[in-house]
């Protein structure tokens, strides 16, 4: 074998060289390839209305439709406050729903999206093939306005439960589309609820912010700290478990796991949440946070960040962006694959950008696409040399 190494090195054929010189050239320029395209290629400009005439957005909620940006939104423009719905780019593709009773929040559920219209009526839209459905149900409040709801998933007398605010304090009760009144339960003292996500069947978690207990801190611009509540539901009963503090900050990203865990995101960490109220640090800052169907949790930073970090598998690591992020985030919404950030530019303009995650994941689209070309090519040179030295061995 040894000998048949030495006869190739002498014999010097040119096709082995070549075969030898263009491998080297290849490995060279590969790597400067994968590194020059290390960055996260799927994170642009999101062609969505209420961005590009810089409306203040309030809350936006994703609609499966065949437009992957199809959403229903709350702005603020120059007339006050409006709720929309947008079915395509453009503003031909914009629906003007309401100006007159405008909610607080969308309540964004697998069945489409819902609103509180007022008067104890919920009403909401779902895209069922090329047309959007408007549907109305009974919230069975007497007063406040739902901000979430969580649907049920397989009990028969009730069709979720809502997260109510009423100006003084916030609460949550079951819901059966039918106008019945059921017993709610209240936040503990001094603590606002603002989300309700589940733990499974049978537990949600209520979360929301209270003052925090720091030392020294401004009277007058007290510092929140994220706030959870375990609440254990039978049909229409709901009782209090228990309570555990979550990070500081204020909550702008919640979301469940398909493992019965609860992620909450503040300004200053993320944290996640078990039905036995045990929590689990991620140590990351954030702006906004969303979980991909995948079951990875991505994070945004301040507008001068270059990396996005992302939970995945257990681990905290980081995606580089190939510059600054560039938005200051005050608003997002995401439906599993796409991730839309609403907010300002460096300028303070109002502006919208976009993650497609199936995207950035693909082995068809950069530093994949070029590992997966570098891996074929590699190999294929490796083999052709490798069977040249074997014949010359052989000789």
């Amino acid at each position: 074998m040894a000998s048949g190494l030495s006869r190739l090195l002498e014999e010097e054929s040119e096709h082995q060289w070549l075969a030898i010189g263009l491998f080297a050239l290849f490995a060279l320029a590969g790597g400067w390839a994968v590194s020059a395209t290390g960055t996260i290629s799927s994170l642009g400009n999101a062609p969505v209305t209420a961005a590009w005439q810089g409306h203040d957005v309030l809350d936006i909620a994703m609609l499966d439709a065949e437009w992957d940006l199809a959403h229903v939104g709350i702005v603020v423009d120059p007339q006050g406050p409006l709720l929309y719905l947008q079915e395509n780019e453009g503003q031909e593709g914009v629906t003007l729903i309401t100006r007159s009773t405008v909610p607080e929040r969308l309540l964004d559920t697998e069945d489409g999206v819902w609103w509180d219209a007022g008067d104890g009526v919920l009403q909401g839209c779902y895209v069922d093939g090329d047309e959007v459905v408007f549907q109305q149900s009974l919230s069975g409040l007497d007063q406040g306005q739902a901000v979430d709801l969580v649907l049920a998933e397989d009990t028969t007398n009730v069709l979720g439960w809502l997260l109510v605010a009423d100006g003084q304090s916030t609460s949550a009760v079951a819901y059966d589309g039918l106008g019945s009144n059921f017993t709610a339960v209240s936040a503990p003292e001094g603590v606002t609820w603002t989300h309700l996500e589940r733990f499974d069947e049978r537990h949600l978690a209520a979360i929301g912010w209270r003052v925090a207990a720091t030392p020294g801190q401004n009277p007058a611009q007290p510092e929140m700290q994220a706030w959870i509540t375990v609440i254990q539901v039978q049909d229409g009963t709901m009782t209090k478990l228990q309570s555990v503090e979550g990070p500081l900050g204020s909550v702008h990203s919640t979301a469940s796991f398909d493992d019965g865990t609860v992620l909450v995101a503040t300004e200053e960490n993320a944290v996640l949440v078990d039905s036995d109220a045990s929590t689990t640090s991620l140590g990351v800052r954030s702006s906004a946070a969303m979980l991909a169907d995948d079951g990875t949790v991505w994070f945004a930073g301040s507008g001068d960040s270059t990396l996005m970090p992302r939970w995945m598998d257990g681990t905290l690591d980081t995606e580089r962006l190939a510059s600054p992020l560039g938005l200051a985030v005050t608003s997002a919404e995401s439906d599993g694959h796409r991730w839309v950030l609403f907010g300002t530019n460096g300028d303070g303009e109002h502006a919208a950008m976009v993650l497609d995650v199936d995207q950035n994941a693909s082995p068809l689209s950069g530093r994949g696409f070029l590992n997966l070309m570098f891996l074929v090519v590699g190999t294929a040179s490796i083999l052709g040399i490798a069977s040249t030295w074997w014949r010359q061995s052989t000789v």
